[in-house]
């Protein structure tokens, strides 16, 4: 039995490690995954380069960032697989939506008309004199720092000067809008479910509103690992592929949803994680609920075969954001990063 550690935080989209590791997937394949959970992304990238652990449920940009030695340390890495698309949502303090529903009747009907009220009291606020809005992404570079821009973009708000973007690990999201640290923020399911839940925050917008289909996690490796060139990463890669169709199978999101609200794992409420992974999406606590088809993908339509070319793509979202400057080296290494040559052996 070959044994792998692999990192991981608490979010829906970990789900096809756990239920590979838990549901005898990866067995089968003659492999032990050792699954250590952690609290930040920061925390994950830094034991991956430095070999605490063999493989990362890995933020798709931060992939590349490490890769490039963007404002971090410089480490090669690899994206073997992509483990789901979307997920992800943008919440409000409730306070907040309250304000911008006072301010403006039918501002919280859909994302746009949202952001078009938000746009509209940050310049309030800002003729006042009164303090810039804050808002919390999971990290630098990340999907949920692109999508706030385009969240904004849509009211006219300018991320650099009009609002504040600070980075808060995702398990500590609800805490800081409850206690009033931040205004809004963006994270991957469960926790802006959860802030729904408890009554502190309400879902302006879906990621899969904002940019469908967009690459959201990935099973990152160092450059030179065994994953890569070893039988251990076809066997890991079999077993994340088995996994993630029993979870994309909706008679199996029960059993699922039980998996990942375990103490060891999530140590949430199933009932929660239940409705992202149907796509059953309460709103508020009022109970206002939208049903999202796609709101979290594990497989179809290539998704799991990483793509070079949805390396560039993430790319050109670090450079819109000021990030990185356009170089053709950059574009290079970036689309490296995402490698199908482990995927296209385990699935020949």
């Amino acid at each position: 039995m070959i044994e792998v550690r692999v990192g991981y935080l608490p979010l829906t989209d970990a789900a096809s490690l756990i239920v590979a590791a838990d549901f005898g997937f990866a067995e089968r394949e003659g492999l032990k995954i050792d699954l250590q959970r952690d609290v930040s992304w920061a925390n994950l990238r830094d034991k991956l380069i430095v070999g605490h652990i063999e493989a990362a449920h890995l933020l798709a940009p931060l992939a590349i960032a490490t890769t490039l030695g963007v404002g971090q340390l410089r480490s090669s890495l690899r994206a073997i697989y992509v483990l789901n698309a979307n997920g992800t949502a943008i919440t409000l303090s409730t306070a907040l939506a309250a304000e911008l529903a006072a301010m403006r009747p039918g501002a919280l009907a859909s994302y746009s008309e949202t952001a078009l009220a938000l746009g509209e009291l940050v310049e309030r606020r800002r003729k006042a004199g009164e303090r810039s809005l804050s808002f919390a992404s999971v990290f630098p570079f990340s999907s949920h720092t692109y999508l706030l821009r385009r969240f904004f973009a849509l009211g006219g708000i300018d991320p650099a000067a009009d609002v504040e973007i600070v980075v808060v690990p995702p398990p500590y999201m609800v805490d800081c809008i409850d206690k009033g640290l931040i205004d809004g923020f963006c994270v991957g399911s469960p926790w802006n479910s959860l802030a729904v839940d408890q009554g502190k925050g309400v879902i302006a917008a879906l990621g899969c509103e904002l940019a469908p289909d967009g690459v959201e996690k990935v099973l990152a490796v160092p450059e030179g690992s065994p994953l890569i060139n070893g039988p251990a990463g076809s066997k890991l890669l079999r077993a994340l592929g088995a996994a993630s169709h029993y979870i994309s199978q909706p008679e199996n999101i029960a059993r699922v949803s039980r998996a990942l609200a375990a103490p060891e794992r999530f140590d949430m409420s199933e009932e929660v994680i239940a409705r992202t992974l149907s796509g059953d999406i309460v709103l508020d606590p009022a109970g206002r609920r939208r049903r999202a088809e796609g709101f979290i993908r594990f497989e179809g339509r290539g998704l799991n075969r990483p793509d070079p070319a949805t390396g560039s793509l993430v790319f050109g979202e670090m450079v819109a954001a000021g990030q990185i400057k356009a170089t053709a080296e950059g574009a290079k290494l970036a689309s490296r990063v995402f490698t199908p040559d482990v995927y296209d052996r385990a699935f020949r």
